[in-house]
């Protein structure tokens, strides 16, 4: 039975490994434009210049530096690219450039075209990603388990069975919905193959997750007085946006811990909420 799990997780994570070489994944939540700074800018630099793109090698493309700061540089990469998609080259990567970016490839090409433009691919393949995850946990916790196990481990075979087929549907049939819906059932009989070995998913200390978010958010709290005063002072406008970046990244750690905190992932919830403090530290860190 071991042998199976290892053949499943091996293929799945193999088959998105090999897809994710092809295909960065961001998500573009705001407009972009020089000054701008944050994870989102460094993805976008990454996706111009890979061969994805659509203009791989153009001039500007090999002096840009994927450092997450939108500068000149990546201005005139946006500049070519939009030129490539029929934009208009303002340089200013906005609603119209964002549609474009998640607009349909066609193909393996495509960034974003290939799992961004398809909600229900993009589903199936998060899906499947949890599923294992939890089929990784459940046998871990088969192994330590002082019980009796044979019922955890029909239920993890089952799941075993129900990932296979999920696999296939997915990047054969690219039958993305019964991908799902066998990935469900994947997750499903491991959690509760999960449950019958034992394990516990409320982990981690409820206090010590507590703690961190009311930390996270009295730091948060800060950056924003903060960043209000700098303002006021008349900080340059550019200093002020890589804060506000850093303060929109520490927000979004918070709810993150915050959904953790929910479903009794006390660990995560901690870890989530000490990213939220460190990033708000970040933002006060660049108007002082």
């Amino acid at each position: 039975m071991k042998t199976k799990i290892f053949s499943v997780l091996f293929l799945s994570s193999a088959l998105f490994v090999a897809l994710n070489a092809e295909a960065a994944n961001c998500n573009f939540t705001r407009d972009l434009g020089q000054g701008s700074w944050g994870e989102d800018v460094r993805c976008l630099q990454q996706y111009l210049g890979s061969s994805g793109s659509g203009y791989y090698g153009a001039p500007y493309q090999n002096y840009m530096i994927p450092d997450g700061f939108f500068g000149p540089m990546t201005t005139q990469a946006v500049m070519q690219w939009q030129t490539t998609k029929s934009l208009p080259p303002t340089g200013y990567f906005d609603a119209a450039s964002r549609a474009k970016y998640v607009e349909p490839a066609g193909g393996y090409g495509g960034v974003g075209g290939y799992y961004g433009g398809n909600t229900e691919e993009a589903s199936a393949r998060q899906r499947i990603d949890e599923a294992l995850r939890m089929m990784e946990d459940t046998r871990d916790e088969i192994d330590d388990s002082n019980r009796n196990t044979s019922s955890a481990e029909d239920s993890l075979e089952d799941a075993e069975d129900n990932m296979l087929e999920a696999v296939h549907e997915f990047f054969v049939n690219r039958d993305f919905a019964e991908a799902y819906n066998l990935a469900d059932d994947a997750y499903r009989d491991a959690e509760d193959a999960f449950e019958d070995a034992g394990g516990d998913r409320s982990s981690g200390d409820k206090e010590d997750a507590q703690d961190a978010i009311n930390d996270a958010e009295d730091a948060i709290n800060d950056a924003e007085d903060e960043i209000d005063d700098a303002r006021r002072r008349g900080v340059s406008i550019t200093i002020i946006r890589r804060a506000e970046n850093f303060l929109d990244d520490a927000e979004d750690r918070l709810n993150d811990a915050e959904d953790e905190y929910d479903d009794k992932n006390y660990d995560d919830a901690e870890d989530f909420a000490r990213d939220a403090e460190n990033l708000a530290e970040d933002a006060m860190d660049e108007v002082n």
